[in-house]
């Protein structure tokens, strides 16, 4: 299996690990050698040389190096702490632009054999796109962060062997500035939504009086419907002046908001 213009190991041939040649210093210089794969180049020699030992461990046990596809699912799989479907949707589409982009540019290499050189070019490309104005900085920080966190899993040691990437090619700190913009819902329109669910109420709807209470209550709270839904009699203070409310969001991380005695 040629990764990166390295054989790899794999079931069928075990080749010398003289294959991956190192200079004395600390790190793989580009110009070192010829021998040393693209992905490995500029890495740490003692992360890389456990990198190729973990590969060539995996293989002797029966292993083999995943493909794209297997690679994607088993990322995707696992994405969302909470089992979020929207949240894997939201990975897959971003990381679909990527894949488009890896097609287009270098068709001939796996996702494991992208190197940070190359993730460069994309990532300029995507800039481009964001000046020209066909891109929003936050949907640029999104589609990054997808790929440099499908990479960051794949890299760990504990899979890195059958996933056969090495480390995150992806550059660290390369997000755009982009300001939360509040679209609130008009109160003409939340009217319209609590009058429509008082008149299923009326007509005998056995979830209307619920979902009076998580329109409701998210458009007061400012929240999501499921950090509503994950509250406890605890989780609601009295202070003075009013209330406050203490929400779990996502990534399990909380956060207080003052209420008005009206909406406690």
């Amino acid at each position: 299996m040629i990764h990166g213009g390295w054989e790899a190991p794999s079931n069928k041939r075990q080749s010398g690990i003289s294959s991956v040649t190192t200079e004395a210093s600390n790190s793989l210089s580009s110009k070192s050698s010829s021998k040393i794969p693209p992905v490995l180049a500029g890495m740490d020699k003692a992360e890389a040389l456990a990198y190729v030992s973990r590969l060539f461990d995996a293989a002797q046990a029966g292993a083999v190096l995943w493909g794209d596809d297997l690679l994607l699912k088993r990322f995707l799989a696992q994405c969302s702490r909470s089992g979020s479907q929207e949240t894997r949707d939201g990975y897959a589409r971003e990381i679909r632009h990527y894949v488009s982009w890896r097609d287009r540019s270098h068709p001939h290499l796996h996702l494991r054999e992208i190197d940070p050189s190359l993730t460069e070019n994309w990532i300029a490309e995507l800039l481009q796109a964001v000046e020209a104005g066909e891109l929003k900085p936050r949907s640029f920080n999104r589609r990054v962060s997808a790929v440099s966190a499908m990479y960051r899993w794949a890299s760990e040691p504990s899979r890195s062997a059958v996933t056969g990437v090495p480390r995150n090619p992806i550059p660290p700190r390369v997000q755009l500035h982009a300001p939360k913009l509040a679209k609130p819902l008009p109160d003409a329109d939340l009217s319209a939504v609590l009058g429509r669910i008082s008149q299923a109420k009326a007509e005998g709807s056995k979830t209307a009086a619920r979902d009076f209470v998580l329109v409701r209550g998210s458009y007061l709270l400012g929240c999501r419907v499921s950090e509503l839904a994950r509250l406890q009699w605890g989780d609601i203070e009295t202070v003075d002046g009013g209330g406050q409310v203490t929400l779990l969001g996502k990534g399990s991380k909380q956060r207080t908001v003052r209420i008005s005695v009206e909406t406690l």
